[in-house]
Protein backbone atom coordinates (compact mmCIF):
# COMPACT_ATOMS: atom_id res chain seq x y z
CA UNK A 1 0.00 0.00 0.00
CA UNK A 2 2.99 2.35 1.07
CA UNK A 3 4.55 1.92 -2.56
CA UNK A 4 1.06 2.20 -4.10
CA UNK A 5 0.99 5.93 -2.30
CA UNK A 6 4.63 6.67 -2.78
CA UNK A 7 3.97 6.18 -7.04
CA UNK A 8 0.33 7.73 -7.00
CA UNK A 9 2.18 10.52 -5.38
CA UNK A 10 4.97 10.77 -7.81
CA UNK A 11 2.34 10.60 -10.74
CA UNK A 12 0.87 13.71 -9.15
CA UNK A 13 4.47 15.97 -9.14
CA UNK A 14 4.95 14.82 -12.58
CA UNK A 15 1.50 16.00 -14.01
CA UNK A 16 1.27 18.96 -11.96
CA UNK A 17 4.70 20.13 -13.48
CA UNK A 18 3.59 19.60 -17.01
CA UNK A 19 1.86 22.18 -18.91
CA UNK A 20 0.50 22.08 -22.23
CA UNK A 21 2.50 22.91 -25.25
CA UNK A 22 5.95 22.19 -24.06
CA UNK A 23 8.53 19.84 -24.93
CA UNK A 24 9.08 17.33 -22.88
CA UNK A 25 11.90 15.68 -25.14
CA UNK A 26 14.42 15.97 -27.63
CA UNK A 27 15.75 13.59 -30.32
CA UNK A 28 18.10 14.27 -33.05
CA UNK A 29 17.19 11.35 -35.87
CA UNK A 30 19.44 12.47 -38.86
CA UNK A 31 20.50 15.82 -41.14
CA UNK A 32 20.77 16.10 -44.50
CA UNK A 33 23.03 17.48 -46.12
CA UNK A 34 22.03 20.47 -49.05
CA UNK A 35 23.39 17.79 -52.01
CA UNK A 36 20.73 15.07 -50.89
CA UNK A 37 18.26 17.57 -51.92
CA UNK A 38 19.86 19.46 -55.14
CA UNK A 39 21.44 16.00 -56.37
CA UNK A 40 19.57 12.79 -55.03
CA UNK A 41 16.29 14.69 -54.66
CA UNK A 42 16.71 17.19 -57.89
CA UNK A 43 15.01 19.83 -55.93
CA UNK A 44 16.17 22.72 -57.64
CA UNK A 45 14.42 25.23 -54.81
CA UNK A 46 16.59 24.01 -51.67
CA UNK A 47 18.62 26.39 -50.11
CA UNK A 48 19.96 24.61 -46.87
CA UNK A 49 20.74 21.66 -45.44
CA UNK A 50 18.40 20.01 -42.72
CA UNK A 51 18.39 19.11 -39.04
CA UNK A 52 15.77 16.53 -38.07
CA UNK A 53 14.05 16.33 -34.61
CA UNK A 54 11.78 14.08 -33.18
CA UNK A 55 10.31 15.84 -30.12
CA UNK A 56 7.73 14.54 -27.63
CA UNK A 57 5.66 17.70 -26.28
CA UNK A 58 2.08 17.85 -23.90
CA UNK A 59 -1.25 18.21 -25.73
CA UNK A 60 -4.58 17.64 -24.90
CA UNK A 61 -5.63 13.45 -25.00
CA UNK A 62 -9.58 12.75 -26.53
CA UNK A 63 -11.07 12.86 -22.83
CA UNK A 64 -9.46 16.74 -22.47
CA UNK A 65 -6.80 16.05 -19.74
CA UNK A 66 -2.78 16.49 -20.25
CA UNK A 67 -1.33 14.08 -22.42
CA UNK A 68 2.16 13.19 -24.48
CA UNK A 69 2.68 13.05 -27.96
CA UNK A 70 5.26 13.11 -30.74
CA UNK A 71 6.16 15.20 -33.81
CA UNK A 72 8.65 15.72 -36.54
CA UNK A 73 10.98 18.53 -36.74
CA UNK A 74 12.37 20.10 -39.24
CA UNK A 75 15.67 22.99 -38.73
CA UNK A 76 17.55 24.68 -42.15
CA UNK A 77 21.40 24.80 -40.77
CA UNK A 78 20.48 28.59 -40.46
CA UNK A 79 21.22 30.46 -36.92
CA UNK A 80 19.54 33.47 -35.44
CA UNK A 81 17.40 34.05 -38.10
CA UNK A 82 13.72 34.72 -38.28
CA UNK A 83 11.90 31.90 -40.33
CA UNK A 84 8.41 31.27 -41.31
CA UNK A 85 6.99 28.40 -39.75
CA UNK A 86 5.34 25.37 -42.00
CA UNK A 87 2.84 22.51 -40.34
CA UNK A 88 2.58 19.64 -42.41
CA UNK A 89 -0.26 17.41 -41.77
CA UNK A 90 0.94 13.44 -42.81
CA UNK A 91 -1.89 11.08 -44.27
CA UNK A 92 -3.04 8.11 -43.34
CA UNK A 93 -0.66 5.64 -42.31
CA UNK A 94 -0.32 1.69 -42.33
CA UNK A 95 0.95 1.15 -38.62
CA UNK A 96 1.64 3.16 -35.40
CA UNK A 97 5.72 3.77 -36.45
CA UNK A 98 5.09 4.61 -39.78
CA UNK A 99 4.97 8.47 -39.15
CA UNK A 100 6.97 11.58 -39.68
CA UNK A 101 9.06 11.42 -36.42
CA UNK A 102 10.24 8.34 -37.24
CA UNK A 103 11.54 8.98 -41.05
CA UNK A 104 8.86 7.00 -42.86
CA UNK A 105 8.05 8.31 -46.05
CA UNK A 106 6.21 11.56 -44.85
CA UNK A 107 9.21 12.89 -43.49
CA UNK A 108 10.81 13.43 -47.22
CA UNK A 109 8.05 16.43 -47.59
CA UNK A 110 8.76 18.28 -44.62
CA UNK A 111 11.94 18.17 -44.99
CA UNK A 112 12.22 19.16 -48.45
CA UNK A 113 9.95 22.47 -47.46
CA UNK A 114 12.52 23.00 -44.26
CA UNK A 115 15.37 22.97 -46.98
CA UNK A 116 13.94 26.23 -48.64
CA UNK A 117 14.34 28.24 -45.51
CA UNK A 118 11.78 27.41 -43.50
CA UNK A 119 10.97 25.29 -39.92
CA UNK A 120 8.66 22.71 -40.45
CA UNK A 121 6.65 21.01 -37.72
CA UNK A 122 4.47 17.62 -38.67
CA UNK A 123 2.54 15.92 -35.92
CA UNK A 124 2.25 12.41 -35.37
CA UNK A 125 -1.60 12.73 -33.80
CA UNK A 126 -3.08 10.89 -30.72
CA UNK A 127 -2.63 7.36 -30.55
CA UNK A 128 0.52 7.22 -33.08
CA UNK A 129 3.94 7.54 -32.69
CA UNK A 130 4.72 7.64 -29.08
CA UNK A 131 1.48 8.32 -27.94
CA UNK A 132 -0.59 5.23 -26.97
CA UNK A 133 -3.98 3.94 -27.55
CA UNK A 134 -6.23 4.36 -30.54
CA UNK A 135 -5.49 6.86 -33.15
CA UNK A 136 -8.64 9.44 -33.36
CA UNK A 137 -8.73 8.49 -37.42
CA UNK A 138 -10.02 11.77 -39.23
CA UNK A 139 -11.55 13.42 -36.01
CA UNK A 140 -10.74 16.94 -36.39
CA UNK A 141 -10.60 18.22 -32.84
CA UNK A 142 -7.50 16.29 -31.91
CA UNK A 143 -5.83 16.76 -35.54
CA UNK A 144 -6.22 20.23 -34.83
CA UNK A 145 -5.28 20.30 -30.85
CA UNK A 146 -2.14 17.95 -31.63
CA UNK A 147 -0.99 19.97 -34.11
CA UNK A 148 -1.50 23.64 -32.98
CA UNK A 149 0.26 22.18 -29.49
CA UNK A 150 3.24 21.26 -31.41
CA UNK A 151 3.34 25.07 -32.65
CA UNK A 152 3.68 26.72 -30.07
CA UNK A 153 5.91 23.83 -28.01
CA UNK A 154 8.12 24.42 -30.63
CA UNK A 155 8.84 27.76 -30.78
CA UNK A 156 9.96 28.27 -27.13
CA UNK A 157 11.58 24.95 -27.70
CA UNK A 158 13.81 27.00 -31.01
CA UNK A 159 14.53 30.34 -29.17
CA UNK A 160 15.77 28.39 -25.90
CA UNK A 161 17.46 25.52 -27.27
CA UNK A 162 17.87 26.09 -30.95
CA UNK A 163 19.02 29.73 -30.79
CA UNK A 164 16.47 30.17 -33.67
CA UNK A 165 13.78 32.53 -33.68
CA UNK A 166 10.53 32.81 -35.82
CA UNK A 167 9.16 35.47 -37.60
CA UNK A 168 5.04 35.56 -37.42
CA UNK A 169 4.36 33.50 -40.88
CA UNK A 170 2.50 30.54 -40.39
CA UNK A 171 1.97 28.50 -43.66
CA UNK A 172 -0.46 24.88 -43.40
CA UNK A 173 -0.51 22.73 -45.34
CA UNK A 174 -1.40 18.29 -45.94
CA UNK A 175 -1.92 15.61 -47.91
CA UNK A 176 -4.82 13.03 -47.57
CA UNK A 177 -5.59 13.05 -43.97
CA UNK A 178 -3.38 15.36 -43.43
CA UNK A 179 -5.77 17.73 -45.69
CA UNK A 180 -8.51 17.35 -43.47
CA UNK A 181 -5.85 18.29 -40.24
CA UNK A 182 -5.05 20.99 -42.13
CA UNK A 183 -8.22 22.10 -42.47
CA UNK A 184 -9.14 21.41 -39.38
CA UNK A 185 -6.24 23.15 -37.74
CA UNK A 186 -6.41 26.35 -39.71
CA UNK A 187 -10.36 26.48 -38.79
CA UNK A 188 -9.13 26.21 -34.83
CA UNK A 189 -5.81 28.38 -35.48
CA UNK A 190 -8.16 31.45 -37.09
CA UNK A 191 -11.07 31.39 -34.62
CA UNK A 192 -9.54 30.19 -31.40
CA UNK A 193 -6.05 31.74 -31.35
CA UNK A 194 -4.27 35.09 -32.26
CA UNK A 195 -2.03 33.70 -34.36
CA UNK A 196 -2.55 34.48 -37.99
CA UNK A 197 -2.38 32.04 -41.14
CA UNK A 198 -0.21 33.29 -43.58
CA UNK A 199 -1.82 30.49 -46.05
CA UNK A 200 -3.16 27.68 -46.12
CA UNK A 201 -2.97 24.41 -49.27
CA UNK A 202 -4.73 21.49 -47.70
CA UNK A 203 -4.28 18.97 -50.29
CA UNK A 204 -7.20 16.04 -51.47
CA UNK A 205 -8.75 16.49 -48.13
CA UNK A 206 -11.86 14.47 -47.01
CA UNK A 207 -12.91 17.88 -45.71
CA UNK A 208 -16.74 16.79 -45.88
CA UNK A 209 -16.99 13.77 -44.27
CA UNK A 210 -20.49 13.54 -44.11
CA UNK A 211 -21.59 13.60 -47.80
CA UNK A 212 -18.54 13.33 -49.50
CA UNK A 213 -16.57 10.61 -48.48
CA UNK A 214 -19.50 8.99 -46.97
CA UNK A 215 -21.41 9.29 -50.06
CA UNK A 216 -18.08 7.15 -51.14
CA UNK A 217 -18.04 4.57 -48.90
CA UNK A 218 -21.91 3.80 -48.87
CA UNK A 219 -22.64 4.07 -52.59
CA UNK A 220 -22.64 0.97 -55.53
CA UNK A 221 -19.37 1.55 -56.62
CA UNK A 222 -15.98 -0.70 -56.08
CA UNK A 223 -13.93 1.03 -53.59
CA UNK A 224 -10.44 -0.32 -53.00
CA UNK A 225 -9.65 0.98 -49.74
CA UNK A 226 -12.23 -0.39 -47.61
CA UNK A 227 -10.19 -0.24 -44.50
CA UNK A 228 -10.63 3.04 -44.28
CA UNK A 229 -14.40 3.02 -43.06
CA UNK A 230 -12.80 0.30 -40.64
CA UNK A 231 -10.45 2.77 -39.19
CA UNK A 232 -13.20 5.97 -39.21
CA UNK A 233 -15.41 3.18 -37.13
CA UNK A 234 -12.94 2.49 -34.86
CA UNK A 235 -11.18 5.98 -34.61
CA UNK A 236 -15.26 7.14 -33.23
CA UNK A 237 -16.40 5.03 -31.37
CA UNK A 238 -13.00 5.78 -29.47
CA UNK A 239 -13.87 9.09 -29.40
CA UNK A 240 -17.87 9.16 -28.74
CA UNK A 241 -18.81 5.82 -27.75
CA UNK A 242 -22.22 5.54 -29.30
CA UNK A 243 -21.21 4.17 -32.94
CA UNK A 244 -21.52 0.66 -31.55
CA UNK A 245 -23.57 -0.82 -28.72
CA UNK A 246 -21.34 -2.35 -26.40
CA UNK A 247 -18.14 -1.31 -27.52
CA UNK A 248 -19.07 -4.73 -29.84
CA UNK A 249 -17.53 -4.34 -33.06
CA UNK A 250 -20.10 -7.09 -34.53
CA UNK A 251 -22.89 -4.87 -34.29
CA UNK A 252 -21.08 -2.50 -36.66
CA UNK A 253 -19.74 -4.73 -38.98
CA UNK A 254 -20.65 -8.23 -40.22
CA UNK A 255 -18.61 -10.99 -40.07
CA UNK A 256 -15.90 -11.95 -41.21
CA UNK A 257 -15.59 -8.48 -41.63
CA UNK A 258 -15.33 -7.75 -37.97
CA UNK A 259 -12.93 -10.34 -36.93
CA UNK A 260 -10.29 -8.55 -39.84
CA UNK A 261 -10.79 -5.54 -38.30
CA UNK A 262 -10.03 -6.09 -34.90
CA UNK A 263 -6.53 -8.09 -35.51
CA UNK A 264 -6.01 -3.83 -37.30
CA UNK A 265 -7.43 -2.38 -33.69
CA UNK A 266 -5.23 -4.96 -31.49
CA UNK A 267 -2.12 -3.50 -33.61
CA UNK A 268 -2.07 -7.74 -35.01
CA UNK A 269 -2.06 -6.36 -38.69
CA UNK A 270 -1.12 -3.05 -40.77
CA UNK A 271 -3.96 -1.34 -42.34
CA UNK A 272 -2.78 -2.51 -45.98
CA UNK A 273 -2.68 -6.41 -44.85
CA UNK A 274 -6.10 -5.64 -43.52
CA UNK A 275 -7.32 -3.53 -46.56
CA UNK A 276 -6.33 -6.70 -48.50
CA UNK A 277 -7.94 -9.35 -46.50
CA UNK A 278 -10.91 -7.43 -46.38
CA UNK A 279 -11.48 -7.03 -50.50
CA UNK A 280 -10.52 -10.44 -50.89
CA UNK A 281 -13.65 -11.41 -48.38
CA UNK A 282 -15.95 -8.70 -49.86
CA UNK A 283 -14.96 -10.15 -53.46
CA UNK A 284 -15.72 -13.64 -52.00
CA UNK A 285 -18.53 -13.67 -50.77
CA UNK A 286 -20.66 -10.06 -52.11
CA UNK A 287 -18.59 -10.90 -55.73
CA UNK A 288 -17.15 -6.94 -55.24
CA UNK A 289 -15.18 -4.78 -52.85
CA UNK A 290 -18.37 -2.77 -51.59
CA UNK A 291 -17.67 -1.17 -48.66
CA UNK A 292 -21.23 -1.01 -47.22
CA UNK A 293 -21.88 -4.77 -47.61
CA UNK A 294 -19.65 -5.35 -44.35
CA UNK A 295 -21.77 -3.06 -42.66
CA UNK A 296 -24.86 -4.74 -40.66
CA UNK A 297 -28.06 -4.28 -42.66
CA UNK A 298 -30.03 -2.86 -40.16
CA UNK A 299 -27.36 0.33 -38.99
CA UNK A 300 -26.56 0.93 -42.63
CA UNK A 301 -30.71 1.43 -43.26
CA UNK A 302 -30.47 3.46 -40.23
CA UNK A 303 -27.51 5.48 -41.54
CA UNK A 304 -28.67 5.90 -44.38
CA UNK A 305 -32.58 6.91 -43.46
CA UNK A 306 -31.48 8.52 -39.57
CA UNK A 307 -30.28 12.13 -40.16
CA UNK A 308 -28.97 11.92 -36.46
CA UNK A 309 -28.22 8.74 -35.96
CA UNK A 310 -24.85 8.25 -33.89
CA UNK A 311 -22.57 7.72 -36.72
CA UNK A 312 -23.99 10.80 -38.56
CA UNK A 313 -23.82 13.15 -35.82
CA UNK A 314 -20.08 11.55 -35.98
CA UNK A 315 -19.90 12.35 -39.28
CA UNK A 316 -21.53 15.63 -39.50
CA UNK A 317 -18.55 16.95 -35.99
CA UNK A 318 -15.55 15.91 -38.02
CA UNK A 319 -16.38 17.84 -41.28
CA UNK A 320 -14.20 20.92 -41.38
CA UNK A 321 -15.17 22.98 -44.64
CA UNK A 322 -17.96 25.04 -43.15
CA UNK A 323 -17.02 28.42 -41.94
CA UNK A 324 -15.00 31.58 -43.69
CA UNK A 325 -11.50 31.43 -43.56
CA UNK A 326 -9.96 34.44 -44.19
CA UNK A 327 -6.22 33.60 -45.44
CA UNK A 328 -5.54 32.90 -48.51
CA UNK A 329 -6.67 28.78 -48.97
CA UNK A 330 -6.06 27.34 -51.97
CA UNK A 331 -7.37 23.29 -52.11
CA UNK A 332 -5.33 21.28 -54.70
CA UNK A 333 -6.76 18.28 -55.79
CA UNK A 334 -6.89 15.55 -58.88
CA UNK A 335 -10.43 14.74 -60.22
CA UNK A 336 -9.16 10.96 -60.97
CA UNK A 337 -8.41 10.61 -57.14
CA UNK A 338 -9.27 6.83 -56.36
CA UNK A 339 -9.40 7.30 -52.57
CA UNK A 340 -10.68 10.82 -51.54
CA UNK A 341 -13.47 12.21 -54.06
CA UNK A 342 -12.68 15.14 -55.61
CA UNK A 343 -15.68 16.86 -54.91
CA UNK A 344 -14.84 17.29 -51.16
CA UNK A 345 -12.87 20.36 -52.28
CA UNK A 346 -15.74 21.36 -54.40
CA UNK A 347 -17.85 20.72 -51.47
CA UNK A 348 -15.61 23.20 -49.29
CA UNK A 349 -14.90 25.98 -52.05
CA UNK A 350 -18.43 26.33 -52.13
CA UNK A 351 -19.93 26.27 -48.76
CA UNK A 352 -16.74 28.77 -47.45
CA UNK A 353 -17.57 31.65 -50.48
CA UNK A 354 -21.15 30.96 -49.33
CA UNK A 355 -20.10 32.18 -45.83
CA UNK A 356 -17.97 35.11 -46.51
CA UNK A 357 -14.32 33.77 -47.99
CA UNK A 358 -13.40 35.69 -50.38
CA UNK A 359 -9.63 34.14 -50.95
CA UNK A 360 -10.20 30.43 -51.22
CA UNK A 361 -9.89 28.83 -54.38
CA UNK A 362 -10.09 24.83 -55.81
CA UNK A 363 -7.22 23.44 -58.22
CA UNK A 364 -7.66 20.46 -60.34
CA UNK A 365 -3.79 19.82 -60.85
CA UNK A 366 -4.47 17.06 -63.35
CA UNK A 367 -7.68 15.32 -64.18
CA UNK A 368 -6.67 12.25 -64.95
CA UNK A 369 -3.96 11.59 -61.53
CA UNK A 370 -5.23 9.21 -59.00
CA UNK A 371 -4.56 9.76 -55.18
CA UNK A 372 -1.08 8.84 -55.42
CA UNK A 373 0.10 10.49 -58.47
CA UNK A 374 -1.30 13.74 -57.00
CA UNK A 375 1.09 14.11 -54.86
CA UNK A 376 3.38 15.17 -56.62
CA UNK A 377 2.01 18.08 -58.13
CA UNK A 378 0.12 18.96 -54.97
CA UNK A 379 3.56 19.05 -53.15
CA UNK A 380 5.64 20.97 -55.93
CA UNK A 381 1.96 23.52 -55.90
CA UNK A 382 3.01 24.63 -52.05
CA UNK A 383 6.72 24.59 -52.83
CA UNK A 384 6.09 27.32 -55.09
CA UNK A 385 3.29 29.14 -52.67
CA UNK A 386 6.82 29.63 -50.20
CA UNK A 387 9.45 30.72 -52.55
CA UNK A 388 6.40 33.48 -53.53
CA UNK A 389 4.47 34.66 -50.26
CA UNK A 390 7.29 33.22 -47.49
CA UNK A 391 9.89 36.37 -46.14
CA UNK A 392 12.94 34.07 -47.23
CA UNK A 393 14.76 37.18 -47.51
CA UNK A 394 15.91 37.33 -43.91
CA UNK A 395 17.65 34.10 -44.22
CA UNK A 396 19.35 35.27 -47.36
CA UNK A 397 18.36 36.58 -50.53
CA UNK A 398 15.89 34.60 -52.71
CA UNK A 399 18.60 34.13 -55.73
CA UNK A 400 20.90 31.76 -55.89
CA UNK A 401 23.02 33.11 -57.62
CA UNK A 402 23.87 36.28 -58.81
CA UNK A 403 21.75 37.75 -61.55
CA UNK A 404 18.93 40.41 -61.23
CA UNK A 405 15.94 40.60 -63.35
CA UNK A 406 15.09 43.80 -64.75
CA UNK A 407 12.78 45.55 -64.44
CA UNK A 408 11.48 44.20 -62.17
CA UNK A 409 7.96 44.43 -61.72
CA UNK A 410 7.54 44.15 -65.39
CA UNK A 411 4.81 45.11 -67.58
CA UNK A 412 5.50 41.74 -69.88
CA UNK A 413 9.33 42.84 -70.92
CA UNK A 414 11.87 42.00 -69.02
CA UNK A 415 15.97 41.05 -69.08
CA UNK A 416 18.67 39.70 -67.29
CA UNK A 417 22.07 40.77 -66.10
CA UNK A 418 25.24 39.33 -64.54
CA UNK A 419 28.69 38.73 -64.88
CA UNK A 420 28.91 34.78 -64.15
CA UNK A 421 25.67 33.61 -66.47
CA UNK A 422 27.18 31.16 -69.03
CA UNK A 423 26.69 32.51 -72.74
CA UNK A 424 23.75 30.14 -73.30
CA UNK A 425 21.26 29.28 -71.01
CA UNK A 426 17.54 29.18 -71.07
CA UNK A 427 14.80 30.90 -68.85
CA UNK A 428 12.02 29.24 -67.57
CA UNK A 429 8.76 30.84 -65.88
CA UNK A 430 6.15 29.24 -63.17
CA UNK A 431 3.60 30.55 -61.78
CA UNK A 432 2.06 30.10 -57.93
CA UNK A 433 0.64 26.60 -59.17
CA UNK A 434 3.88 25.00 -60.14
CA UNK A 435 2.99 25.15 -63.57
CA UNK A 436 5.51 26.36 -66.41
CA UNK A 437 4.43 29.57 -68.44
CA UNK A 438 6.71 30.83 -70.24
CA UNK A 439 10.11 29.06 -71.78
CA UNK A 440 12.73 30.55 -73.64
CA UNK A 441 15.80 28.53 -74.79
CA UNK A 442 19.43 29.57 -76.39
CA UNK A 443 19.19 32.67 -74.24
CA UNK A 444 21.67 35.11 -73.31
CA UNK A 445 22.17 38.34 -71.26
CA UNK A 446 21.61 40.50 -74.41
CA UNK A 447 18.22 39.24 -74.69
CA UNK A 448 14.77 40.89 -74.15
CA UNK A 449 12.48 38.03 -73.27
CA UNK A 450 8.58 39.48 -73.98
CA UNK A 451 5.48 37.31 -72.71
CA UNK A 452 1.81 37.58 -72.43
CA UNK A 453 1.32 36.66 -68.59
CA UNK A 454 -1.26 37.53 -66.57
CA UNK A 455 -0.99 40.16 -63.76
CA UNK A 456 0.93 38.57 -60.57
CA UNK A 457 3.50 36.90 -58.46
CA UNK A 458 5.79 34.13 -60.91
CA UNK A 459 9.49 32.48 -60.20
CA UNK A 460 11.68 32.61 -62.91
CA UNK A 461 14.33 29.74 -63.28
CA UNK A 462 17.34 29.99 -64.85
CA UNK A 463 19.11 26.45 -66.31
CA UNK A 464 22.41 25.96 -68.29
CA UNK A 465 22.46 24.13 -71.76
CA UNK A 466 22.09 20.26 -70.14
CA UNK A 467 19.10 21.53 -67.83
CA UNK A 468 21.01 22.68 -64.73
CA UNK A 469 19.37 24.89 -62.59
CA UNK A 470 21.70 27.99 -62.20
CA UNK A 471 19.17 30.05 -59.75
CA UNK A 472 15.98 31.17 -59.10
CA UNK A 473 14.23 35.03 -58.31
CA UNK A 474 10.96 36.52 -58.06
CA UNK A 475 9.38 37.95 -61.42
CA UNK A 476 6.34 40.33 -60.67
CA UNK A 477 4.47 41.33 -63.90
CA UNK A 478 1.69 44.30 -63.61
Amino acid sequence: MKNQILLFLLFVIINTTLKAQEVVSSTFLTSYNLEYFTQELEISFSKYGVDLYRVNYTTSSIEGTLDTASGLVCIPHIEGFGLPLVSYGHGTVDSRYDVPSYLSFEHSLPAIYSSIGTVCVAPDYLGLGDNDGIHPYVHAETEASASYDLIVAVEEFLSVEMNIGLNNQLFITGYSQGGHSAMALHRYVETETDLEVTGSLPMSGPYSISTGMKDLLVSDESYDYVAYLAWTAISYQEVYGTIYPNNDITQFFKQPYADIILKFQNEEASLSEINEELIDSLIAIEGGSFPKLMIQDDLLNAILTEEDHPVNIALRDNDVYDWAPTADTRLLYCMGDDQVAFENSIIARDKMNENGATQVVATDLNPAYDHGECVTPAATSFVFFLLVFADLTSTSELATTDFVVYPNPSSHQFQIKSDNLPSIFSVEVYDISGAMVYQNFNANTRAIFETNLRSGTYILQLKDDSGKPLGFQKLLIQ
